[in-house]
């Protein structure tokens, strides 16, 4: 094990977001973290386990979502990062309801999913009442606003997913209330579609496409049509995203015992009605050795931190008694990746070839094979999840494709986590984890220019990636270093669908647009990869902005993207005329990155 230490914008990071004091130090924070985890254990088994954990957090080989590197230690610590509200909205006391447990969970840091199906369409009558009803787009209006003044310990603001089946007759004033009336600035909006290969073949024959909510208020839009419209939205604001929810319930491990209604903010986890995130993230670049993986070593982590997450689910204050009786009745996990570009490039892999790809498919498959076996034995050791019906649990779409051996060990022993599996955007942990690349996204791009302002002047900065550097330094080959711009379309679609396979959640990822990207080429592609996603988001440069406090849109902070072999020449031209080649950290004390 080799001792990991953040340094730069990493430190800042770290310090800013997740150190308990100001003066609390790295592996400081790895053993508060590490015994919030181990309480969970009988007494005698605390501090063996508290060990382990404290190892693979201190070698940054495991990090935990940033809810539980922040919260341990605290009194009743809130430690997971989002939920799923309940979705029978269609009374006034459904509406206070979601409104108030919306907010007592954005309070304790919390993110929240909300769909919105359920809700009669704008117009439709309520019995015994005059008048008419408002629609679900006037509820979400009023959850957001309800969030708005809200910022979890003075960091977190408000983060909200809100779905709506592609079937409700509200659809389009839906599809249309962010990119027209600028409203839900605090949440992400996804269709939700429980019938994605019937709406594909209506779109490509031109087919007439009814809406009705619960057999009722029916009506009908061309496929097509509304296809454009979900389309033309996403080219221009990078939303709607798009919830195959068709996929979700064929996967779905505890399709016996739990609908699905709609995933967190991010879009990686699916939950049911108040389902919870319980995140980490393996972190890929430590697994490498010489030339190869130590697959020893990634196994072990992959126990080790099963274990915590499942743990972590015993020690939580959860905003809700509803949540804390799902997460028992469940135990739903969502262990994860960072730096999978950093992992690739370290083999030599250019990420996105053919390849690079194959090794993708049989890292994906062992971390999936090593989750489940560890949860196996979890359940021998602690009982499975309590709703577990093991005969009925390896028959789930997911589960199916598991090794022999693992169904026969579920079939006798259960399973200690309903599901295991995630990709989520992992942001600031990936930063804190030494500026790797974030979950499965390719890195940004070797080198760019990061703009900032020092006394009202714009100035900018060289940013070089952190592994490219070590490779220019070291004299290694570069060539295969490749950013997101440089990727087609299909090559970030391609790495989506190859993990989803391995995946029992869903897979948070970006898929990148060139600002000049044809709105044609964009329809078609999402059409053909749609049905092996759960979810899919993308996102056109420059379709979003940046503004200031007056409303005035601000020039985006990167300024300039290089290619590795741009790179490399300036990396070189400078050594020449200053040993300053890398800002770590950004000039004005901040970073918008």
């Amino acid at each position: 094990m080799q001792e990991f230490q953040p340094v730069g914008f990493s430190e800042v990071i770290f310090k800013e977001r997740y150190a308990f004091t100001e003066t609390e130090t790295w592996a400081e924070m790895c053993r508060r973290v590490a015994h919030q985890a181990a309480i969970a254990e009988t007494s005698e088994k605390v501090q063996k386990y508290e060990d382990k954990f404290y190892n693979i957090l201190l070698a940054n080989a495991f990090i935990p979502g940033g809810r539980i590197l922040y919260n341990s230690g605290r009194p009743k610590p809130q430690l997971l990062n989002c939920f799923v509200m309940k979705s029978d909205l269609d009374s006034k006391e459904g509406w206070a309801k979601v409104t108030h447990d919306m907010i007592l969970t954005s309070m304790c840091g919390g993110g929240c999913g909300i769909d919105f199906s359920d809700i009669r369409p704008q117009g439709a009558e309520i019995a015994g009442h005059k008048g008419a009803a408002p629609g679900p787009t006037e509820l979400m209006k009023l959850i957001n606003n309800c969030g708005d003044p809200i910022r979890a310990g003075g960091i977190r603001r408000t983060a909200l997913m809100f779905s709506l089946d592609i079937t409700h007759p509200s659809i389009e004033e839906f599809l249309n209330i962010k990119l027209k009336e600028s409203e839900l600035k605090l949440a992400n909006i996804s269709i939700r579609s429980k019938d994605t290969k019937r709406f594909i073949e209506a779109v490509q024959n031109d087919e007439e496409w009814e809406l009705e909510w619960k057999g009722k208020y029916k009506n009908t839009i061309k496929a097509r049509k509304l296809w454009n419209i979900i389309c033309e939205n996403a080219w221009k604001s990078a939303e709607p995203g798009f919830l195959n929810w068709e996929l979700v319930e064929n996967e779905n491990p505890i399709y016996y015992c739990a609908d699905l209604i709609t995933t967190n903010p991010c879009g990686e986890l699916p939950l049911e009605a108040y389902g919870a995130c319980d995140l980490g993230h393996l972190v890929l670049p430590r697994f490498v050795k010489g030339n190869g993986v130590d697959w020893e070593y990634l196994g072990e982590t992959i126990r080790y931190a099963v274990r915590f997450l499942d743990n972590i689910l015993s020690v939580n204050t959860f905003p809700l008694p509803e949540m804390r009786a799902i997460a028992d009745l469940h135990r739903r996990i969502g262990l994860g990746t960072t730096g999978l570009a950093d992992m690739l490039a370290m083999l030599d892999y250019r990420y996105g070839s053919e390849d690079g790809n194959k090794f993708v498919d049989k890292l994906y498959k062992f971390i999936s094979k090593n989750a489940y076996e560890s949860s196996v034995m979890l359940a021998v050791e602690k009982g499975p999840f309590p709703a577990c019906k093991p005969d009925l649990h390896v028959k789930s779409g997911f589960v199916k494709r598991l090794t022999p051996k693992i169904k026969s060990l579920i079939k006798e022993h259960g399973i200690r986590n309903s599901t295991l599996l995630t990709v989520a955007p992992t942001g600031t942990v990936s930063i804190v984890s030494g500026n790797c690349s974030s979950g499965i996204e390719p890195m940004m791009a070797p080198a760019y220019e990061r703009s900032y302002f020092k006394a009202d002047k714009r100035c900018t900065e060289l940013v070089l990636h952190p592994l490219f550097k070590t490779f220019l330094k070291t004299g290694k080959n570069v060539s295969h270093f490749v950013g997101s711009r440089e990727l087609s379309v299909r090559e970030h679609l391609e790495i989506q669908k190859i993990v989803q396979r391995h995946i029992d959640s869903s897979v948070s990822k970006t898929i990148n647009l060139p600002e000049d990207y044809d709105l044609k080429d964009m329809s078609e592609v999402w059409l053909e990869y749609m049905p092996y996603l759960k979810g899919t988001t993308f996102y056109r440069e420059n379709s979003r902005f940046f503004y200031d406090a007056d409303g005035n849109k601000l020039p985006p902070p990167i300024s300039k993207f290089y290619t590795a072999k741009e790179a490399k020449k300036l990396y070189k031209q400078q050594a020449k005329t200053s040993d300053h080649t890398e800002i770590q950290q950004c000039k004005s004390g901040s970073c918008d990155i």
